[in-house]
């Protein structure tokens, strides 16, 4: 089970000096990366009262559209010649082993129209294969451009400018995961995103409304609403898990925050349960 105490201030700004190392080795196809997972709350709610725990892992989403079959095979080169390590198994997936003997893992994604069919798993460009994420698509044109500083692993620091997906897209990729997984921290972070949100949830719906058009936006809100319809549901409990809450009116209390807040978005949103079609 994924709770709070498995993202410590440590761990997290290890991960953040392998995401400045990243974005320094990749520099010349930054272009064509954004920044999704749990680093976009964290980034781009920043200046919310309450602080984002972060994440350890780094997940960049790669538009194939655009990167050049004939330049892109160097992307695993320069990773490998960096320390980096390619899973045998998972392809997509990377590790930075870092002096402590700390794993960082780096996941490429891409998104599920463009490339290869939508039935298979992965894209590939050259030596780099990169796993379809639903809605992924949608960071590509929704995204905010942001400069960050911090250390490498090394110890030297660094500047870089990035693309972060838009708060539209990622939380409309934290509904597919949601809906496909059972992690307690995309709780956490739909949860975070709606209560820390500048202007206050009317304000976060009105920027909402105006995607609903879009079906992959509306499923990914649709799921969202599946796992949070009741107070006892699964959203609700996950996020009380992931914040540890052992007391049983502190318990109640978180479960009741996650299931109000998200329920009052989306009826506001007029968001229905998402219901999976079968044959």
């Amino acid at each position: 089970m994924a709770d709070i105490e498995d993202y410590d201030e440590y761990s997290v700004r290890r991960c953040f000096s392998v995401l400045i190392e990243l974005l320094t080795i990749l520099g010349e196809y930054r272009d064509n990366l954004v920044l999704v997972g749990g680093w976009v709350a964290k980034l781009t709610l920043e200046g919310a009262g309450e602080q984002h725990i972060g994440t350890t892992d780094v997940d960049l989403a790669v538009d194939f559209h655009n990167i050049p079959n004939t330049t892109y095979e160097t992307i695993v080169r320069l990773l490998l010649e960096r320390g980096y390590r390619q899973d045998d198994n998972q392809p997509y997936k990377f590790f930075r082993k870092l002096d402590d003997d700390m794993e960082v893992e780096v996941d490429f994604l891409a998104g599920e129209y463009g490339g290869t069919g939508r039935s298979r798993r992965h894209q590939k460009v050259q030596d780099l294969r990169a796993r379809k994420a639903r809605a992924g698509d949608l960071v590509f044109d929704d995204f905010i451009k942001l400069t960050i500083k911090g250390e490498l692993p090394n110890g030297a620091e660094n500047e870089v400018s990035l693309k972060v997906a838009g708060i539209v897209p990622f939380l409309a990729m934290k509904g597919m995961a949601i809906w496909d997984r059972y992690d307690e921290k995309d709780s956490y972070d739909i949860c975070y995103t709606i209560r820390n949100y500048p202007g206050g949830l009317y304000e976060f719906a009105g920027v909402l409304k105006p995607h609903l058009g879009n079906r992959l936006v509306l499923e990914g809100l649709q799921k969202i609403r599946a796992k949070f319809k009741e107070i006892d549901g699964l959203g609700p409990a996950a996020y009380a898990d992931f914040l540890l809450a052992t007391d049983s009116g502190e318990r109640q209390l978180l479960i009741r925050d996650a299931y109000e807040r998200v329920n009052s978005l989306l009826d506001e949103l007029g968001v229905e349960p998402y219901e999976e079609v079968t044959d």
